[in-house]
């Protein structure tokens, strides 16, 4: 049984049902959604679940034990003609609405058109994200693997990730359909390419309950 607190990860099946599932899948399918996405413009159901009553920021109150709001949305679809793998790697990087150039925070990058940066470990010690599986997701078609634990190990670097990535072991999150999985920011994971034909959608919303230094703003407004 997993731990939040012990293990960085929890998985939580069966939250959300049949109808919400297909209504999400139609929106993927409208957007081109492929490697990822990052919907800032939110859709309908999307904006549904990450509501402060949504589902899914219900759910994130509920393992923060805080309020905590979203504030990055992504997009998966690994399938056969868009697949991929994902090497070890703790999830460091946010989204905000421009470049200030801040004590602590470095590697400023632009992707579609939103300024990510790397945050220091006192903010990422208190980000989390929540993956919401729109299909069952296993090791056959590339659910996502954790180091359990390694949240505790503080924010790492490329060394440092390799390093205890080796030491392992490593557990596949195997999903099922409606399932959400719940991950601290900080804990080492990766993912193998797809090895079977079956479609790999997943709704990834990364949640904080810290918050930013004067004068960064959260590029994602609910």
């Amino acid at each position: 049984m997993l731990d939040y607190e012990r293990d960085g990860v929890a998985l939580s099946p069966g939250v959300v049902g049949v109808d919400i599932l297909e209504k999400l899948a139609e929106e993927f399918d409208e957007a081109g959604v492929r490697v990822g996405a990052r919907p800032f413009a939110l859709s309908p159901v999307i904006r549904q679940l990450v509501m402060p009553e949504g589902i899914l920021t219900r759910k994130a109150k509920e393992w923060a034990c805080a309020d905590a709001r979203p504030v990055r949305v992504l997009a998966f679809d690994k399938r056969p003609e868009a697949n991929w793998h994902l090497p070890w790697h703790q999830d460091r990087v946010i989204a905000v609405k421009r470049r200030i150039d801040l004590a602590d925070y470095g590697n400023w990058t632009v992707k579609n058109g939103q300024p990510h940066v790397e945050a220091p470990a006192r903010l990422l010690e208190t980000m989390f994200n929540l993956r919401l599986h729109i299909d069952d997701c296993d090791a056959e078609n590339g659910a996502l693997k954790v180091i359990r634990g390694s949240h505790r190990l503080g924010r790492l670097s490329d060394a440092q990730v390799r390093e205890a990535a080796a030491r392992g072991p490593a557990m596949i999150c195997a999903a099922p359909a409606g399932g959400i999985l719940a991950m601290k920011a900080l804990t080492l994971h990766a993912s193998d390419a797809s090895k079977s034909p079956r479609r790999r959608r997943v709704l990834h919303v990364d949640y904080c309950f810290g918050k930013l230094p004067d004068g960064l703003d959260w590029a994602l407004d609910v």
